[in-house]
């Protein structure tokens, strides 16, 4: 009797350790197709530039579900759409397609009997997935400027710092101009224009457009960085 007690345990045993092996098993398989899932909607927020911020806020606004037309309507409204090269409902569609935001078809209301069935298109809701949420901190505005630094020429820091600081109430290109000139940046390691910064910053999210340049929330936290 003893020794079958003693092989039941471990028969037991055996199968709890199985069981655990498996689990982990699965475990390991899930953060894998989840890494994928992230890397898939990643390489959809890199594959045009122009396109990035607008995808982005695409998942941002998708954070609450919502209706279909709803998002569409909030994603159109977005300034980031003024550098895209799609409309609201291009760019939805790309996160939808990658994975980064989910659908949720809403049922049709029942009919009556002997009421007359209207032709609808179906409706949905939408949603930023798991996947769309990890890409998206990601793409943080700083994250993306603390970046975008560090491939830059350390003397670029100091031109950034004056667009940000020259543009927190807003300034015309020329003021941005004339707040460069002779800067070093300008001419050290190579030679560019004052525009580059403007458009490096509005890539990242640091400036926006509203007839004149102006500094974001997240532009005033790059300008913490480096002012």
């Amino acid at each position: 009797m003893k020794q079958d007690d003693q092989r039941a345990d471990a028969t037991q045993a055996d199968a709890a350790n199985r069981r655990a092996d498996a689990n982990r098993a699965d475990a390991v398989a899930d953060e894998r197709n989840f890494d994928d899932a992230v890397e898939a909607v990643v390489k959809r927020l890199e594959a045009n530039r122009a396109n990035t911020l607008a995808l982005c806020a695409c998942l941002a606004i998708c954070e609450t579900r919502m209706p279909y037309r709803e998002a569409e309507a909030l994603i159109g409204q977005r300034p980031e759409l003024n550098l895209s090269t799609q409309n609201a409902h291009a760019l939805l569609r790309i996160m939808i397609d990658c994975g980064g935001v989910e659908t949720e078809e809403v049922p049709e209301p029942a009919c009556e009997p002997g009421d007359d069935k209207q032709d609808q298109p179906v409706d949905y809701t939408v949603r930023t997935t798991g996947a769309g949420r990890a890409a998206l901190a990601q793409f943080e505005p700083t994250k993306r400027f603390g970046r975008m630094l560090q491939d830059e020429p350390a003397g670029y820091a100091q031109a950034y710092a004056i667009v940000l600081a020259l543009c927190e109430d807003g300034a015309t290109k020329a003021a941005i101009e004339q707040a460069l000139e002779g800067n070093p940046a300008l001419s050290n390691p190579k030679q560019v224009f004052p525009s580059y910064f403007i458009s490096k910053l509005e890539t990242v999210g640091g400036l926006t457009w509203d007839g004149s340049w102006k500094a974001t929330e997240a532009g005033r936290q790059m300008l913490a960085l480096v002012g």
